[in-house]
């Protein structure tokens, strides 16, 4: 019975939480992580194994959610992919270095250096500047980001397991091989797509009763992280190449998207942040060292995002756009609770760290995106022509 009551407890809590999230304006993901806190350490005071796998299922589907958000034909085109590419390459580099200098380890400046496009598309749609320049150039930061994230920590799991050996030498040479199937692959489907274009129809037909599309999406997704994982590396890898191959081969598949969202936010994903919140440690909360450093993380978030003020002139945009680039891309929950889950199991992040940066996840999920939207009026203000007298 208490098994029952603990799958009604979280289905019915990955149900309700968006209503309210919604009602009270900040991202669902951050209710079901507190969610999550609350329901396993204060209800339920065990962890159960089944939600571990719901959260692995659920991981995998967000990122390849993420890599679908990844139009690969437009960012090639883009005139500003340098600087897509650049931005967030120097953070990487430039936020461990900061990291290291205040005594917490490179890693960690890794993981507070990371970018993730699930807030901040959301939020450019509810501020009206998503089709603007700023919002083009936010959007190109974010994926790229997020795609140079998932490649950085890939790398980092090769080296933490191999070091500088022969063998990371073979597992890095493996990992390209898995790349550049991933590219025949995806020429492969585009021919398939561009030669049977009645099959491709009738699968994302939006009337389709048996939803083949929608089962052929989740096994796209777990094949991909299979393959990943085959070849030695994170599964969310090859879930991300499988959302960009999905989304680059398929052009017209508005309908078709909006049930693969809506399996996706509606049912599998909310897994993963509940069972992030099950495995905080509530005792944190109650300890000044657990906050402060979640407090410092979350400034570091920041000064992590810096690059687009720095570089403002050079981008030519204006001071305050530069300041809303970086606020927005401060709130990087998604990819930021990810790389901790990577961290965690590369034995790179402890308990005290792991809950240090969930908080700062939160924090930075609710905080950044609310003065984005501040500055985002002031812009638009500003930007609006004086009435003649």
């Amino acid at each position: 019975m208490t098994r029952y009551f603990l799958l009604f407890a979280v289905v019915a809590g990955a149900s309700i939480v968006p209503l309210i999230a919604g009602r009270l304006r900040i991202p669902s993901a951050v209710l079901e992580i507190l969610y999550g806190i609350l329901l396993f350490n204060l209800l339920i005071n065990h962890y159960p194994p089944w939600l571990s796998l719901l959260k692995e299922l659920g991981l995998l589907y967000l990122m390849f959610i993420a890599g679908m958000e990844l139009d690969a034909r437009t960012m090639i085109r883009d005139k500003r992919l340098c600087w897509y590419l650049l931005i967030p390459m120097l953070s990487f580099i430039i936020t461990p270095f900061i990291t290291y200098q205040i005594g917490l380890s490179a890693f960690t400046g890794i993981v507070l250096a990371v970018t993730s496009a699930g807030i901040i598309i959301p939020a450019l749609k509810e501020s009206g500047i998503l089709r603007t320049e700023t919002g083009r150039d936010i959007v190109g930061i974010a994926l790229m980001g997020e795609l140079i994230s998932i490649l950085i920590l890939t790398g980092m799991d090769i080296h933490h397991q191999y070091g500088i050996t022969i063998m990371a030498a073979v597992k890095t040479f493996e990992l390209l091989a898995f790349l550049g199937l991933a590219g025949i692959f995806l020429r492969v489907l585009y021919l398939i797509a561009w030669w049977f274009p009645e099959k491709v129809e009738r699968v994302m037909e939006n009337e389709d009763p048996i939803e083949e599309g929608i089962r052929a999406v989740f096994l796209i997704a777990l094949i991909g992280s299979i393959e990943a994982y085959s070849v030695g590396v994170e599964p969310i890898l090859g879930s991300f190449l499988a959302g960009i191959i999905f989304n680059y081969v398929f052009k017209s598949k508005e309908r078709f998207e909006e049930k693969i969202n809506a399996v996706g936010f509606g049912f599998l994903t909310p897994f993963f942040f509940i069972g992030v919140g099950a495995e905080f440690d509530i005792q944190g909360l109650y300890s000044l060292k657990t906050v402060s450093i979640a407090l410092l993380l979350s400034l570091l978030v920041f000064v992590s995002n810096l690059l687009p003020v720095i570089f403002s002139r050079l981008m030519k945009i204006k001071g305050l756009e530069s300041v809303s680039i970086s606020l927005i891309l401060s709130a990087p929950l998604t990819m930021l609770l990810v790389a901790t889950t990577v961290g965690v199991k590369l034995g790179l992040i402890d308990e005290g760290l792991k809950n240090a940066l969930i908080l700062a996840s939160i924090i930075t999920a609710i905080l950044y995106p609310f003065i984005f939207r501040i500055s985002v009026k002031r812009l638009t203000s500003s930007s609006e022509p004086a009435p003649q007298s």
